[in-house]
C-alpha cells in the first residue's frame, strides 16, 4: 500500500476531489453524503455474502463487473476520494483496480467517523454575526442579499429545507436526515474563512426534524448581535407576500400543531380565516403569538451592537457591510 492511500480528514479540502460514495444502497439512501457520486450497486445482503464467499463467488464477480463498468468516472485528472464503511471491501477493490492509472484515495474511517469530524468543524472559532428580529422582519431576505453581495452566509433554513414555525416546509421538499444535515452544515462552515464574519439568523434548537448542534447555538449567541426592526403592518405584508396561497394546506397543518400552545379555540379561528383566504388577519394573529414566544425579546438592548430598520434588505445589507469595513 502506498503511504498516501488514505485521507484522515475531508472538510477542509472537499472541493479538491471527486467524491464517490460506495457504501451499501441502504446506507446511501438513509443518510446520503453531500456532493458525492452515489454508487448504489449493491446491498447490505450482497456485502454479507461477499464477506462470507469472497470476490471469487457469484456475488463477488457481479460486483466486480459493476466496478469495471465505472471506468468513465475515472477518466479525468481529478483525484478520487472514496467513502465506504467497514470492512471497506468495495473501496479497496475499486482502489486496487483503478489506482495504477488514476489518483485515488480512501477516507480513513466509517460514516460514524465522518460525523465525528463534523464536531471538530463546529468547535472552530467562527466569527458569527447573528441576526435577531420578530417573524416577518426579513432576516432570511437579508441573508439572501448579503450572500449575493459576496458575504459569508450560513442559511440554516436552506440547509434544513425548513422555514421554521407554522411555515415549515411549504414547498414539500424532503428534509435531510439528521446525519446529512450535520454533514451539509459542516461542509458549508468549512468552506468559510474564519477570519471573516459569517452572517447567520438566530434560530431555535431545531428546524423541523433537524437539530442544530448545541455547540453552534452557543456560538451564535456569543456572536455579534444585530437587531432588525420592522413595523407590525410591514411584517404582515411581508408574510402575506411570501406565503399567502403558496401551500395553505401545509400552513393549516402548522396551525393545527400550534393548538396546544395557543389554544384550540384560537387555532380554529385562525384556520377558519385561512379557509376564507383572509391572509392579512391570519398573519396578524400568528404574529401576535410569535412575538410573545420569541426568546430574543429577553435580551437586554445593550447586548445588540446595532439596531436596524429592515424595510429594505438591500439598504440594510449595505449598512451592515459598511459597518464591518
Amino acid at each position: 500500500m502506498k503511504g498516501n492511500k488514505y485521507l484522515n480528514t475531508i472538510f477542509d479540502r472537499w472541493q479538491t476531489y471527486r467524491c464517490i460514495d460506495v457504501r451499501p444502497r441502504e446506507a446511501i439512501q438513509t443518510s446520503p453524503i453531500p456532493e458525492t457520486v452515489r454508487f448504489e450497486f449493491y446491498t447490505e445482503r450482497d456485502l454479507a455474502r461477499l464477506q462470507s464467499k469472497g470476490f471469487s463467488s457469484t456475488t463477488g464477480k457481479i460486483i466486480m463487473q459493476k466496478i469495471y463498468s465505472f471506468s468513465d468516472l475515472f477518466s479525468s485528472n481529478i483525484p478520487i476520494l472514496l467513502f465506504d464503511d467497514k470492512p471497506f471491501l468495495i473501496a479497496q477493490a475499486i482502489w486496487q483496480h483503478y489506482q495504477p492509472t488514476h489518483e485515488i484515495f480512501l477516507y480513513k474511517g466509517s460514516f460514524k467517523d465522518l460525523l465525528k469530524e463534523t464536531e471538530e468543524v463546529f468547535r472552530s472559532n467562527f466569527n458569527f454575526i447573528t441576526l435577531y428580529g420578530e417573524s416577518g422582519s426579513g432576516k432570511t431576505e437579508l441573508l439572501d442579499v448579503l450572500s449575493k453581495k459576496g458575504e459569508q452566509v450560513l442559511n440554516l433554513e436552506k440547509i434544513a429545507n425548513h422555514q421554521g414555525s407554522v411555515f415549515g416546509n411549504l414547498q414539500k421538499i424532503p428534509q435531510p436526515s439528521q446525519e446529512t444535515f450535520l454533514l451539509n452544515l459542516a461542509k458549508t462552515l468549512s468552506s468559510f474563512d474564519i477570519q471573516k464574519p459569517i452572517f447567520v439568523e438566530s434560530e431555535k434548537l431545531s428546524l423541523g426534524k433537524n437539530i442544530i448542534p448545541l455547540t453552534l447555538i452557543e456560538k451564535f449567541e456569543k456572536g455579534i448581535k444585530i437587531r432588525l426592526t420592522v413595523s407590525k403592518e410591514a411584517r404582515i405584508e411581508r408574510l402575506v407576500s411570501s406565503y399567502a396561497g403558496k401551500n395553505d394546506a401545509e400552513i393549516k397543518r402548522g396551525i393545527e400543531n400550534l393548538k396546544f400552545r395557543i389554544g384550540k379555540t384560537l387555532a380554529t379561528q385562525i384556520s377558519t380565516l385561512l379557509d376564507k383566504r383572509e391572509y392579512h388577519q391570519v398573519a396578524g394573529m400568528l404574529l401576535d403569538y410569535f412575538d410573545k414566544a420569541d426568546s430574543y425579546s429577553s435580551i437586554p438592548s445593550q447586548k445588540f451592537k446595532l439596531t436596524l430598520e429592515n424595510l429594505d434588505p438591500e439598504a440594510t445589507a449595505s449598512r451592515l457591510i459598511e459597518k464591518q469595513t
